[in-house]
């Protein structure tokens, strides 16, 4: 075991250089979020409402809502646990929802990050933590700057997967000390997300098997010499605490699993075998398997999908350094377990991760949320441990081999090596502070500013009503996907309670009002659409534009597009052809076909705008210069395709007049 104290001043510099270097790409994170007026919006704000609720007397249970009833479960069920609602709940108070979710995302994975860097140092020593700590700032330039500092639950679980591992080699090696950690690291990981649980359940089974492997070994060592010196470490003590934590962290998800109508606990199993909706398969997630340590390196890309790993045939260099790179880490565990016992086992967790990470990447459900790089952050644990211990054992390998021939490495290498290692680590360092790509950027970030404008308007609303409590009413696409749940979000925390009629409890928790029930003093619409909000009653009183600019361009054509029906000229299909295939080109093809009535989202899609520049339609007649000028103003900014927001006041007894079949008597 080595210890930070025993570190010498050279290496001590380094190792502070080292940290240093790690912190940056999270304050990156932090000021590019700040930059953008960044707001929990969508699934993060739902978040933040659950995390409002750990104090009141709707606590938590369970996690947020899945999509799990898009895929054959038709009641649906939630991620497993509530773990990061309570890890929250204080900061969100305590600095506001924006900053309380941002800066608490921050430290849980920079610790996470840094629980991995030590680990390593702490079983294999200095140098080895060098290479780890390069390796460790290749993922975060990799992963990009906006994970850093994300709150939703398909991403909070990502970073602090590496310390899991980390851990949980570390156990299996004899580290017994460091249950404790990873009971609570295990928790929090395998609490975010049904996409991260079998990983996660994964390291935490191999650690437990490691643990059984280690006491058994102890015991047969005490009992061939009982009076040989032994590990004084007693294991017993580090097991209780793990299980106690672990039942602690637990608990809330037991207590919902024992009283729950069915527990969620069962309902996730009975979609796991029930389920019978179209899966990405072996092939595809042998692609994965295959492109985590393959031609280029992971860890030397950016700007991924899941298109990235799993669409696409294996190109020939792919597949050679994929399973040339599986090859050696056998041979790792191989050669080395009689002699580097931590580097076997360091290989074999990044096999028995790869195996269990290509079977959980076999059954993403085949559909749009495949191409999510959410569902693909083992990837990147799989090629740290991966590269890791290959980097290891060359340094091994080659020391070896020198000596067979009675010649030493230079005396300089060790002395150098250091800041070598830290001027290394400062190329990712710099990339992520001089490069800004599509994983820099944030979700609904085109409608902050929106979403702030109708969250203000909201409270001013609730303040000169003197109203403590809100009923919201959700009206379009971006309204109930992404901005309802910011507004909610910023009227709990200006100390409003708020209800919202027709959206389910899964996701709001108390909050979802059941038909029937009285609304409260205030009621207030969100609507919103793509160049039109959505048609509802009530006084106006905020609105906002993201795309005031394009109005003039886009007017004309709307004007035009709802003239008569759509017909399609002689050259469409050769045009969709050329453009799109498969399902895309159905999808393209269905969207063209409802100009008349949705002209703006069509209109301000570059790839639609495209084939009606080319002449996809024979009717309407569109006018070609100002499509072509339409199409050099564009791309638009939207939020789930809308642009257009309206915030409107609705006196509490004309609700059916928003919802017809709300029963008022």
């Amino acid at each position: 075991m080595h210890r930070l104290r025993d570190l010498s001043r050279r290496q001590a510099a380094a190792a502070a250089a080292m940290v240093l270097l790690v912190v940056v790409p999270f304050a990156v994170s932090l000021l590019r979020a700040g930059s953008l007026h960044w707001l929990p919006s969508g699934d993060d704000a739902l978040i933040g409402l659950r995390s409002w609720d750990a104090f009141s007397s709707h606590r938590p249970l369970i996690g947020q809502g899945s999509t799990t009833h898009l895929y054959g479960h038709d009641g649906g069920t939630s991620h497993p646990g509530p773990i990061q609602f309570y890890v929250l709940a204080v900061p969100v108070r305590l600095l506001g929802p924006a900053a309380g979710m941002l800066l608490t995302s921050a430290a849980v994975n920079l610790a996470a990050v840094l629980v991995a860097a030590w680990v390593v140092f702490r079983r294999a020593g200095a140098g080895v933590a060098a290479w780890a700590m390069v390796l460790l700032s290749l993922v975060l330039w990799s992963e990009g700057t906006a994970i850093l500092t994300d709150p939703i639950s398909s991403n909070a679980g990502g970073i602090p997967l590496l310390a899991l591992a980390a851990v949980a080699w570390a156990v299996v090696d004899g580290d017994v000390r460091l249950l404790p950690l990873g009971a609570v690291i295990g928790s929090w990981v395998a609490q975010q997300h049904l996409a991260i649980v079998v990983p996660s359940a994964a390291l935490v089974v191999y650690a437990a098997v490691g643990v059984a492997v280690v006491a058994v070994v102890r015991r047969r060592a005490r009992a061939a010499a009982p009076d040989e010196a032994l590990d004084p470490v007693r294991l017993w003590p580090w097991v209780v605490g793990a299980l106690g934590l672990s039942l602690v962290l637990w608990s809330p998800v037991l207590w919902q699993q024992v009283t729950g109508h069915p527990g969620n606990l069962t309902a996730v199993a009975e979609y796991a075998r029930t389920s019978d909706s179209p899966t990405l398969g072996w092939a595809a997630a042998l692609r994965q398997a295959v492109r985590t340590v393959g031609f280029p390196p992971l860890l030397l890309r950016s700007d991924l999908t899941g298109r990235s790993f799993s669409v696409g045939p294996l190109g020939p260099l792919e597949l050679l350094v994929g399973v040339g790179t599986y090859v050696l880490l056998v041979a790792t565990v191989v050669v080395a377990w009689s002699r580097r016992r931590a580097l076997a086992l360091l290989a074999l967790t990044a096999l028995v991760l790869a195996v269990v990470g290509t079977y959980n990447g076999s059954t993403i459900p085949d559909s749009v949320e495949a191409y999510r790089i959410n569902f693909y952050r083992w990837e990147f644990v799989v090629a740290w441990l991966a590269w890791t211990a290959l980097g290891w054992g060359a340094v091994l390998a080659v020391r070896s081999l020198l000596a067979r021939r009675d010649r030493h490495l230079p005396r300089a290498l060790p002395r150098w090596a250091p800041a070598l290692a830290v001027a290394v680590m400062a190329i990712p360092t710099v990339a992520n502070v001089s490069t800004r790509g599509a994983d820099d950027a944030r979700r609904d970030e085109d409608g902050f500013v929106a979403m702030r404008v109708m969250s203000d308007a909201a409270v001013d609303a609730a303040d000169d009503a003197g109203a403590k409590q809100v009923t919201l009413v959700l009206r379009g696409r971006a309204a109930v996907l992404s901005t309802g749940q910011a507004v909610a979000l910023q009227l709990e925390a200006a100390g409003y309670d708020v209800e919202v009629p027709e959206q389910e409890s899964r996701f709001w928790g108390e909050r979802a009002m059941h038909e029937g029930e009285d609304p409260r003093a205030l009621v207030l619409i969100l609507a919103s659409g793509g160049g039109v909000p959505a048609d509802t009653p009530g006084e106006t009183i905020a609105s906002y534009d993201i795309n005031a600019d394009l109005r003039d361009l886009v007017a004309p054509l709307v004007a035009q597009a709802r003239s008569g029906e759509p017909v399609p000229s002689s050259r469409a299909e050769s045009l969709l052809a050329a453009r799109y295939s498969g399902s895309s080109r159905d999808y393209a093809r269905g969207a063209l076909a409802q100009i008349a009535e949705s002209p703006e989202p069509i209109l301000t899609d570059p790839g639609l705008l495209g084939l009606i520049a080319e002449g996809y339609f024979e009717q309407p007649a569109f006018d070609l210069d100002r499509v072509r000028a339409l199409q050099a103003a564009l791309p638009a900014r939207t939020v789930n395709d809308d642009d257009v927001f309206e915030l409107r006041v609705l006196p509490a007894e004309e609700l059916s007049g928003a919802i017809p079949s709300w029963n008022q008597e």
